[in-house]
């Protein structure tokens, strides 16, 4: 009873915590707390608003001028839109935005405004985006609209209401792009078809003329979790914490080849210029050499009535349909979604309204009477700005080629959410955000995105107990499997980051989860029949992805799973008290271990078979064994033997390779990912610069669960793992394989943890800098000592027993 009340308790204060925290959104803060039917008329608080009645799909202009008497110090704005704005200020570009949310946390920035103001008259000019049916699948909606709210008295001038101006941009359209024309399936949104009239130009500038644009509609104030929603707005307005992006211009890499008409190109500067004749066909492939994901801009002048199409791919495909070398562009062809823009002869940049994800770029000019003139053409870089803060180097060169790549994967695949791909789906999906997660709480010292997933995962919960398998999306799809790895990655969290308090708001959704599974398990002791798509991995004898015991009952493979995501949740609940929740869950973990056991364990193969049947067996099952202790240490060293050796066993996709390795490590074979590494080097050698989905026919060539050797080279090769709550207590236990030498460096929240190996034939050298106000233990030939602060070092004889550390570190009894 006692933890019962605890936890009641507890979700009463979170209660109050939501309803007071949210209910001061938007609130000016030299303003006392007003109460909810006092917003819903006070002035001072903004509206949204929206162009017109009808204005649910297009290009959307929004002005408003005012006047400063004084330079101020800083001007601070909260600015958010349905679906996407772009916020200019004197006719400077200067944000994006909002992030990915969903109505019931719809994200909104806050902004200084102060560095891009002046005394007298200023404009701010926003325009906002509404693809209507063709908006990404990760885009929710309700209807267009804007937002802004000033921070204080002085910047209420600029709140959002019906004394703004705006305009609708009728030239402008989005494009639905079919899969078999953008080579492969395809649900990430519009792209651009653009008609230049002239009417819009320069229109972010303070001397535009909008004498004939119109007065917006007002919708109602911003809403948050404390006001009235019978008369308020459905956008439930949430701050984002994520850092700005933060656009890096890049010079596109190289012109390999133009047809057509004779053109004139000038290298007078690092701008790309080109001149091309009027009534002329121009066609020019571009390599960009590595993939890269930002906004291509392309400045013109002149060209009246010119037809532009950007043609964006990651790989250019052969006669028969299929990639191959990715650096292989002569007789290959080009898929892949476009713009089209038509000019009307002004001085134009154009840059589409969505990131575009590319390395190979086809450009088709057509110009009419008029000569066309290339100003520049580069990309703005854009992704989250993860600073990368660990190292890894060693004396295998293809470790450091595999670390590269496996960065690139993950900054093009890491924007205001994660995503799986940032070209074919830019879906937030739970099996691949946490390898993205454990990844950038690794090498970057950035929680933010991986709070952000946890919490929008969360969100997510179905009535019946089950996350969707990705988040935000405006579509349902429920994979149950993920909602274990949801699990798994709050313990990740829970494991890196001393952050207690954001964890416990997860227990009652954890326990939602875990109860839908218990509710499935069979008479039998093993989950029985499952609904939905139990994706597992995408090998052939799993069908669709799903293991065998899926339909019929008694699948191993997701009973395992279940039984590992309920030893972690039982290791946070542990940490908060919830002792009733420890016993049950407990008990319930311990009995499908020894019922999967019992059925589906194969005495002559000494490994679990897929089903009680005993004619499937898999490295995925066994290694998810592993890593739920169901066996003892003898017979885990013997399966993770087989799980190297046996290649009968169905093998596994790069993605379900991370469970392997973790299996491998805790068997004390975690030297064997090198190896491993052969799967990673086969597309360094096929010209790949980021890891794809699958094989080199994959329709992604960048895929983020490819990405995770950065994470297992810190965590395993140079053995750098947590073993308390908070990452308190450090363990470095290398495994280190045939490797000589290697350098790393690591993130941890308290400091750097440098760690190096320096191996000769009689001894093996390992230093470690350590941090303050932390534990650690240094384990190696099946020796563990204690780690000081400051430096460590510990030598080892390659032919007898280690000697002790110097510099006054003790050895630790186990």
């Amino acid at each position: 009873m006692a933890s019962h009340s605890y936890t009641f308790r507890r979700f009463v204060i979170i209660c109050m915590i939501l309803f007071f925290g949210h209910s001061m959104v938007f609130c000016a803060t030299n303003k006392p707390f007003v109460s909810n039917t006092a917003q819903l008329e006070d002035s001072t608080f903004a509206e949204w608003i929206k162009p017109f009645k009808d204005a649910d799909e297009g290009v959307f202009y929004f002005r408003k001028s005012f006047e400063l008497k004084s330079v101020l110090s800083n001007f601070i704005i909260h600015i958010s839109a349905d679906n996407k704005y772009v916020l200019n200020v004197n006719g400077k570009q200067i944000a994006r935005g909002p992030a990915i949310g969903d109505l019931s946390a719809w994200n909104y920035e806050t902004i200084d405004l102060a560095p891009y103001l002046q005394v007298g008259k200023n404009i701010i000019a926003v325009k906002v985006v509404n693809m209507g049916k063709k908006r990404p699948a990760r885009q929710i909606s309700h209807t267009t609209a804007l937002i802004i709210q000033g921070n204080s008295s002085i910047e209420q001038i600029i709140n959002t209401d019906a004394s703004w101006l705006t305009s609708k941009d009728s030239g402008y359209y989005f494009v639905k792009m079919k899969s078999d024309i953008v080579g492969g399936g395809y649900i990430a949104g519009g792209t651009d078809s653009v008609v230049l009239n002239g009417r819009f130009n320069k229109w972010t500038e303070i001397q535009y003329d909008d004498s004939d644009w119109t007065h917006p509609i007002e919708l109602g104030k911003g809403n948050h979790l404390g006001l009235n929603t019978w008369v308020g707005t459905p956008w439930f307005l949430k701050e984002s914490k994520l850092a700005a992006m933060q656009p890096e211009k890049q010079k596109i890499k190289q012109l390999l080849s133009v047809t057509g008409a004779n053109v004139k190109f000038e290298n007078k500067s690092e701008k790309f210029q080109v001149s091309i004749p009027a009534n002329s066909q121009v066609e020019m492939l571009f390599d960009n050499e590595i993939l890269t994901v930002g906004y291509p801009q392309l400045h013109v002048s002149g060209g009246k009535n010119s037809k532009i199409k950007i043609q964006y791919q990651e790989a250019l495909f052969d006669s028969l349909g299929n990639k191959t070398h990715r650096n292989r562009w002569q007789n290959m062809i080009m898929k892949g979604y476009y713009d089209v823009f038509v000019l009307d002869g002004s001085q134009k940049v154009f840059e589409p309204v969505s990131t575009r994800t590319f390395r190979y770029i086809k450009m088709t000019i057509n110009t009419g009477n008029e000569a066309l003139q290339i100003d520049d053409f580069y990309n703005n870089f854009s992704v989250y700005p993860f600073q990368l803060k660990a190292k890894f180097t060693s004396d295998n060169k293809l470790l450091s080629d595999i670390w590269n790549i496996s960065w690139r994967t993950s900054q093009l695949c890491a924007s205001d959410t994660y995503m799986d791909c940032p070209y074919y789906e830019q879906l937030q999906y739970i099996g691949d955000t946490r390898l993205q997660a454990l990844t950038s709480l690794y090498v970057t010292d950035d929680d933010k995105l991986v709070r952000n997933a946890i919490e929008q995962f969360n969100a997510s919960m179905q009535p019946m107990g089950l996350t969707r398998s990705s988040y935000p999306c405006a579509g349902i799809q429920i994979i149950p499997p993920f909602s274990l790895v949801y699990i798994n990655m709050i313990h990740d969290y829970y494991k890196l980051r001393d952050d207690s308090v954001f964890i416990k708001q997860f227990v009652p959704g954890m326990k939602f989860i875990l109860e839908w599974f218990v509710g499935k398990i069979g008479k039998n002791g093993m989950l029985g029949s499952l609904p939905y798509w139990n994706f597992v991995d995408g090998v052939p004898q799993f069908i669709n992805g799903s293991p065998p015991g899926v339909t019929e009952g008694s699948s191993a493979q997701i009973t395992i799973q279940l039984a590992h995501a309920l030893d972690n949740a039982v290791d946070i609940f542990q940490y908060l008290g919830l002792d009733c929740d420890v016993t049950r869950y407990k008990a319930i973990s311990d009995s499908l271990k020894i019922s999967t056991l019992k059925l589906c364990f194969d005495e002559n193969k000494q490994l679990i078979a897929e089903t009680p049947d005993k004619q499937l067996f898999s490295r995925h099952t066994n290694s998810m064994a592993i890593l739920s202790n169901m066996f003892d240490s003898t017979l885990t060293k013997s399966v993770a033997n087989k799980i190297i050796t046996d290649t009968t066993l169905v093998q596994t996709t790069m993605y379900f390779d991370f469970y392997v390795f973790q299996a491998l490590k805790k068997a004390d074979l975690g030297d064997q990912i090198l190896p491993s590494m052969k799967k990673w080097k086969f597309f360094l050698d096929n010209g790949f610069t980021t890891l794809p989905e699958h094989g080199i026919e994959s329709r992604s060539d960048c895929h983020a669960w490819s990405a995770h050797p950065m994470f297992d080279f810190l965590n395993i090769t140079c053995g750098i793992s947590s073993l308390s709550a908070g990452f308190k207590i450090v363990e470095i236990r290398p495994q280190i394989g045939n490797l000589n030498k290697f350098d790393a460096c690591f993130p941890h929240p308290e400091g750097e943890i440098k760690v190096t190996l320096k191996k000769s034939k009689l001894k093996t050298v390992f230093t470690v800098d350590f941090p303050k106000n932390t534990k650690g233990f240094f384990i190696f030939d099946n020796k563990k000592y204690s780690i000081n602060q400051g430096n460590n070092v510990y030598e080892f004889n390659r032919i007898v027993n280690p000697k002790l550390p110097r510099f006054g570190v003790v050895p630790f009894n186990k």
